[in-house]
């Protein structure tokens, strides 16, 4: 594992951006990991297709949990379709990773497949 993989991963899990509720989201999006039992809840306010703020909370190891706060930051402000269609290899990028291990790919796709259930 990196240094710099370690140090960004361990930088969000400890301190995970965005987390916590939103009083009046537009957009209210599950997902789960059965295997690991990672879970996920992503709250969306989304005005004029734009994603004007976003929450989440759930639990999970530090990669889910790095994975979530990264991508709360990444599509924050940002125009709903760029949510609708972020990428593993951009998150990896953000992630200072060229891959990650089959066996925590789950870990690290979560937030992407919540972000999956956004309807037009």
């Amino acid at each position: 594992m990196s240094d710099l993989y370690q140090e960004i991963i361990l930088n969000h899990a400890g301190n995970p951006r965005n987390f916590g509720t939103l009083t009046h989201p537009t957009h209210t999006l599950k997902e789960a990991n059965a295997s690991c039992g990672d879970m996920v809840e992503m709250q969306l306010l989304v005005k004029n297709g734009k994603v004007q703020d976003v929450k989440w909370r759930g639990v999970g190891c530090a990669i889910s949990t790095a994975s979530c706060s990264m991508v709360s930051e990444l599509i924050k402000g940002k125009p709903i379709a760029f949510a609708k269609k972020l990428t593993e290899k951009l998150l990896l990028k953000e992630m200072g990773m060229n891959a990650i291990l089959p066996t925590r790919e789950k870990c690290l796709l979560l937030p992407l497949r919540a972000l999956q259930h956004l309807s037009q």
